[in-house]
């Protein structure tokens, strides 16, 4: 199976077989918490057939549903599968982002998966102490760490003596050496996965002192993600109840920001003449077809009732078959998996948010990479109309 990542989807919406999505609650019943119970999956599987998919597919997606999450519920799976084979199949913790998609066409649904993770980041989880520690990749798709090593240093003067005596200086120097060449070990690797991972948050807990030996000779690359957890979870008996809950709340206020951040320029560009921003389905179609959207921002339900044309080449979108360009068509589709394929492939980010948090009478937007408005063209140039609604 491929290891799609937000980089790699444009991979997966190029292709032109059907596809089937299932996005599924799988929190676990706790009288039955090792498998999906029978019902639910006979349900799914009848469902993927009503809507066309071959048996393939829904034997492929019920033996994933049949598979324990190895997360605690709340946990919802996303899975896509064509022609029997499993391109995409993730565990999304946390509460369901939307209602139960089973269906079968030319796009996969990919809305769920980007409400749970807009993009997929990559992070880095240390935990030390003052004889070595163990260090985890993760990247933000993946329950399990993309890689992981157990490094233990010197251990010889590990232990401060407090004996005494004229050589009791040496041996406490000797131990808080050996503790800086050890945290100093650990500090090279994660300072490179940093710089080779393009990772966005460094988390690290551990032995309070080995925590700050560590922090004192990382890169300042390393240091500018970093976030310190102020507890031991070195001990075998220590919870790590206090790791987990940061990387979660850091992980949020990563995207958090990152969304607040594409809205608040969206209201502001919106709303003044040569702003870098366009709202409404048809202008946002059009900023899509001339390559100029950075981000798309956009409301699911606000669009459930629209359709648009997903096309097999550029400009991938369009709203009428005059509109095409020439490209061959895959049919109409629903307006939010057209605009958010056409978004991926156009190399944009895309984020799906709640209706309350876009402007009045507003479905979709989007931010623009450059204008092409009066302003910049001279009073001659035309600036494709505004549509307010949609």
């Amino acid at each position: 199976m491929a290891d799609f990542g937000n980089d790699a989807l444009s991979d997966l919406y190029r292709r032109r077989d059907d596809v089937s999505t299932a996005y599924v609650d799988v929190s676990q019943d706790a009288s039955d918490a090792r498998r999906t119970s029978p019902t639910r999956l006979r349900a799914v599987r009848d469902t993927l057939s009503q809507a066309g998919a071959p048996t393939a597919d829904t034997d492929a997606i019920a033996e994933i549903l049949e598979q324990p999450p190895g997360v605690a519920s709340p946990v919802s799976r996303f899975i896509v599968v064509r022609s029997g084979e499993v391109e995409v199949s993730e565990v999304l913790p946390g509460q369901p982002m939307g209602e139960r998609i089973l269906n079968y066409g030319p796009l996969p649904a990919m809305i769920p998966l980007l409400k749970h993770r807009p993009r997929d980041l990559r992070y880095v989880v240390a935990e030390v102490g003052r004889d070595g520690g163990e260090i985890r990749l993760y990247r933000l798709s993946r329950v399990q760490p993309l890689w992981r090593r157990d490094m233990t240093g010197d251990t010889q003067f590990i232990t401060k003596v407090h004996a005494g005596g004229w050589s009791n200086k040496g041996f406490q120097r000797d131990a808080e050496e050996t503790w800086k060449r050890n945290e100093g070990e650990l500090a090279e690797v994660i300072d490179r996965l940093v710089r080779e991972n393009r990772v966005e948050l460094l988390v690290v807990a551990g032995d309070v002192r080995a925590r700050q030996l560590l922090v004192d000779q990382l890169a300042p690359a390393s240091r500018a993600v970093l976030a310190v957890v102020h507890t031991n979870t070195r001990p075998e008996d220590a919870s790590n109840s206090a790791l987990e809950a940061e990387v979660k709340k850091q992980l949020i206020a990563i995207l958090a920001r990152e969304e607040d951040d594409a809205l608040n320029q969206l209201v502001a560009d919106s709303n003044r003449e040569g702003g870098r921003a366009e709202v409404g389905v048809g202008a946002v179609v059009h900023a899509l077809q001339q390559g100029q959207v950075e981000a798309l921002i956009l409301c699911a339900t606000g669009l459930a009732e629209k359709t648009l044309l997903a096309l097999t080449a550029e400009p991938w979108v369009a709203t009428a078959p005059e509109d095409a360009l020439g490209a061959g068509s895959l049919g109409r589709v629903a307006a939010a998996d057209a605009l958010v394929r056409a978004a991926v492939l156009c190399g944009a980010r895309v984020f799906v948010v709640d209706a309350e948090q876009l402007p009045e009478r507003v479905s979709v937007g989007a931010l623009l990479r450059w204008q092409t408005g009066p302003d910049l063209l001279g009073p001659a140039a035309t600036r494709p109309a505004t549509v307010i609604s949609g």
